[in-house]
């Protein structure tokens, strides 16, 4: 029996890896990916004359509270983020782990369609992320501009879970209980354990009577064939009950951490009962089948906590709220002025365009895959973006900027675990490391603004990224986790102040400007996208170096 149960300990995570793959369908809740969502908006079709320095340093505040479905979804609604964790019932499908738990179950009350039901999950959860990205950019030439952009990236959510919440929960176990398992009480009881030990004696010593019995049958020349046949499946009968009791209720730590309760327990107590009845009738013993203890009560989530928690198994850390901060990944850009017709004072109609390139560094984590709902601070792979911003100025009073930006992934991110289709969070299973390269991107932006005085000007906001999806690898995972592209809508308003202008003309010695600007996800297509309110607040400083002619 040992030697089983070492067997199927070692075979575990082969098992729930498959289990995990087969047992949900996609779109049934999820977390957030593991990377930060890239800002948008931020870009105008400026080059620094010859010798500027300008510090930029923008705070972007993120919210995320809901998120839409994934493709398999075809209505491809808003869910609230903690539905990932919110479950009507908790059993195998979500906790692959419980499964020899539920066959012994089954074998114990004869019912092979029985669902193991730890009970159902309220959560609640809201995930802040506040991007800072610091740069500084040189003017080169008039055409030129180079730049560094180092990001601080700080990752919060706040979740909040119960399993079976007293308010939802009947006060008294019976039928309208949603859990038919609890805690087990075998665990440091010693009481307990005892009368488990003496139920696994009787059961040997019964299936021992029976092969004895057996056997004077068979010897004896002279024997009922039904007799036989009968005591031959009793015989097998008790080694399975023997085999599904120490796997369910145990006789030490190494028990289930879950018992029956309820409906399951009082008919386990009868099988037990009436297969005593049925042995000693026929071959005229006296056996006892005194019923194992059930569970007294249902699970909380201290419980749920101890098994996402242990190890081996699971592997998180905890089920609480995770908070990440540290550098994002760190951006070398240059831009180069294509043509402007700005400088001519003269024309209220006029346009200018820059080619703009970036090559991003893996300064930045990835999600650590040790708590659900983490957000990690960056890709951590080399990447890069080429794109062109446009910039028009329609009248005097009116102008708009449109980019264009396409983003290359070029490396691997190394990860501890990789997550389920579309970022499920269920089934819990325990951590597979692998690799990670996030999807190329192509994001389209447009920003209209009206001048309402020389400094001052309001502007809107819309932004389209379309996202590819991403590829996980794993050499211990029998089946790839399966993702879509997604494309998203984004749009807002904001405002800005500058004195730029006034600088320019000699009317101010300190040039600097500021940007507002809120955006929100209106709509979203493909696979899971989280729908984020953000708000951006950047400060733009000025500092001329030297003077043309010096």
């Amino acid at each position: 029996m040992n030697d089983c149960r070492r067997l199927l300990r070692r075979a575990s995570p082969l098992l729930l890896g498959v289990a995990g793959s087969l047992s949900l369908a996609r779109g049934a809740g999820a977390q957030l990916p593991a990377a930060t969502l890239p800002l948008s908006n931020t870009e105008d079709a400026r080059t620094l004359a010859k010798g500027t320095l300008r510090l930029r340093a923008l705070n972007a505040w993120t919210r995320i509270d809901e998120v839409y479905d994934a493709a398999a979804d075809s209505t491809h609604p808003l869910h609230p983020l903690g539905q990932a964790f919110s479950r009507s019932a908790i059993g195998v499908r979500e906790l692959p782990s419980l499964l020899q738990a539920q066959n012994a179950m089954r074998t114990l009350t004869g019912d092979p369609n029985l669902q193991l039901n730890l009970g159902q999950t309220i959560a609640t959860a809201d995930s802040r992320i506040v991007t800072t990205p610091f740069t500084l950019e040189y003017g080169v030439t008039n055409r030129l501009t180079l730049g560094v952009t180092v990001p601080v990236v700080q990752t919060h959510t706040t979740l909040f879970i119960e399993l079976n919440p007293r308010s939802r929960i009947p006060s008294r176990l019976n039928v309208r209980s949603p859990a038919n398992v609890g805690p087990n009480p075998v665990l440091g009881n010693a009481t307990v354990q005892s009368a488990n030990q003496a139920l696994m004696v009787s059961l040997g010593q019964a299936r021992s009577a029976l092969q004895s019995f057996v056997a004077g049958c068979q010897s004896s020349g002279s024997y009922s064939a039904q007799a036989v046949a009968q005591a031959t499946q009793l015989i097998a009968q008790t080694a399975n009950d023997s085999s599904a009791i120490m796997t369910l209720y145990g006789i030490d730590g190494q028990a289930s951490p879950f018992a029956p309760l309820g409906p399951t327990q009082t008919t386990i107590a009868s099988n037990l009962t009436a297969l005593q009845n049925t042995i000693n009738g026929l071959i005229g013993s006296s056996f006892a089948f005194t019923a194992p203890a059930g569970a007294n009560g249902i699970a909380a989530l201290q419980q749920l906590q101890q098994l996402a928690t242990a190890l081996p198994g699971i592997g998180y850390d905890s089920l609480g709220s995770p908070d990440r901060i540290g550098i994002g990944d760190v951006e070398v850009s240059a831009a180069l002025k294509l043509l402007d017709s700005f400088t001519d004072s003269t024309r209220n109609v006029a346009f200018r365009t820059l080619l703009r390139g970036v090559v991003r560094l893996p300064t930045g984590q990835t999600s650590f895959g040790l708590v659900p709902f983490e957000v990690g601070t960056g890709t951590h792979q080399t990447g890069g973006d080429l794109g062109v911003v446009f910039d028009a100025r329609l009248s005097r009073r009116l102008m708009t900027t449109l980019a264009a930006q396409y983003t290359a992934y070029f490396t691997n991110a190394t990860i501890f675990r990789v997550p389920n289709s579309d970022y499920g969070l269920f089934p819990l299973v325990p951590a597979v490391p692998g690799t990670w390269r996030e999807g190329n991107a192509l994001q389209l932006e447009a920003t209209p603004r009206i001048q309402l005085t020389n400094d001052f000007s309001f502007h809107g906001a819309y932004a389209m990224r379309h996202q590819g999806a991403p590829t996980y690898t794993a050499a211990d995972a029998s089946t790839p986790p399966v993702f879509d592209a997604t494309t998203e809508q984004r749009v807002g308003l904001g405002f800005a102040y500058s004195t730029v202008n006034r600088n320019s003309a000699g009317r101010n010695s300190f040039p600097f400007e500021v940007f507002f600007t809120h955006l929100e996800t209106i709509a979203a297509s493909g696979g899971l996208t989280p729908k984020f309110r953000r708000d951006q607040l950047e400060f733009r400083i000025y500092y001329r170096l030297f003077r043309p002619g010096r």
